[in-house]
């Protein structure tokens, strides 16, 4: 179903607070009068949500309003479509991420190998994706869909973005001197906003944990947090607490290590004066 993504949050949310509240399958489904089969469908997101459903069981799980208020409005919103459900070449796993994203209010990137998405420039990004052996309408729809995503950070409440990235992403000139130089024109542009922070980890660090692989950590409003870690074809989304744990120390650990916002903005001047010397 087209908001595969949005049920599957939304059922990974009403068992949380089952667990939270201590109950079993079989006791939050006799308080709030449904089967246990339903309650388990439900948080698999194996069956339709009815809000009314939805509201039956945040009764029996003992909720607070402000979140049984939000995951009433996520069980209504079900049958609206998001933006991305009707764009083509929209993963099942890209549309679970794109969902956490517009749920986060603080997203943490760490990256050795490329900008994040979130702060892609459209000719970064397409030559990323043509260096994939895309297509061209392919590369468009794919452009499209990643600026898309950016809205999160131009919302009248938007989201805060921290990333942490390695100073050999500002040296490759992805898709050309002239295309690298505009890229970080833009970061230098949008580090100085109030909700995005980008600082780099130099090459003078030698090996350090963020060069593990790229991956984004999701806080969300209810205090849940989610972890994408990003593969070439695919991306897995972990959300328990020892799947978790790792990654937050991983940023705890940069955060001691990489430039501050000073010392940052220095490297991405040099960096675009380099790329410019190249045009």
């Amino acid at each position: 179903m087209a908001n595969a993504a949005r049920a599957q949050a939304l059922g990974s949310d009403l068992r949380a607070h089952r667990k939270r509240a201590g109950l079993s399958l079989d006791r939050a489904a006799e308080i709030a009068g449904l089967s246990r089969a339903k309650v388990g469908r439900i948080e698999l997101a194996e069956q339709g949500i009815t809000e009314a459903d939805v509201s039956a069981l945040l009764v029996a799980l003992g909720v607070s309003k402000a979140e049984k208020d939000r995951l009433q409005r996520m069980a209504r919103q079900l049958d609206e479509p998001a933006w991305w459900e009707v764009h083509t070449g929209v993963t099942s796993q890209l549309a679970s991420l794109i969902y956490a994203e517009q749920q986060a209010t603080c997203i943490t990137y760490v990256t050795p190998t490329v900008v994040p998405g979130l702060l892609q420039t459209r000719a970064y990004t397409r030559a990323v994706y043509e260096a994939a052996g895309l297509s061209d309408e392919q590369i468009d729809e794919a452009v499209a869909v990643r600026q898309h995503r950016q809205g999160i950070l131009e919302r009248s409440s938007p989201v805060e973005l921290v990333v942490y990235m390695d100073e050999s992403v500002l040296l490759r000139p992805v898709g050309g001197a002239e295309t690298a130089a505009e890229q970080l024109r833009y970061i230098i542009k949008v580090n100085e906003r109030a909700n995005i922070s980008v600082r780099v980890l130099p090459l003078a660090l030698g090996m350090h944990v963020g060069l593990d692989g790229m991956f984004s950590v999701l806080d969300m409003s209810n205090g849940n947090t989610t972890v994408h870690v990003e593969t070439r074809n695919a991306g897995a989304m972990l959300d328990e607490e020892p799947d978790v744990r790792p990654f937050k120390t991983t940023i705890r650990a940069l955060s001691e290590v990489a430039l501050d916002y000073f010392d940052t903005s220095e490297m991405l001047a040099g960096y675009l004066k380099q790329h410019e010397g190249s045009l």
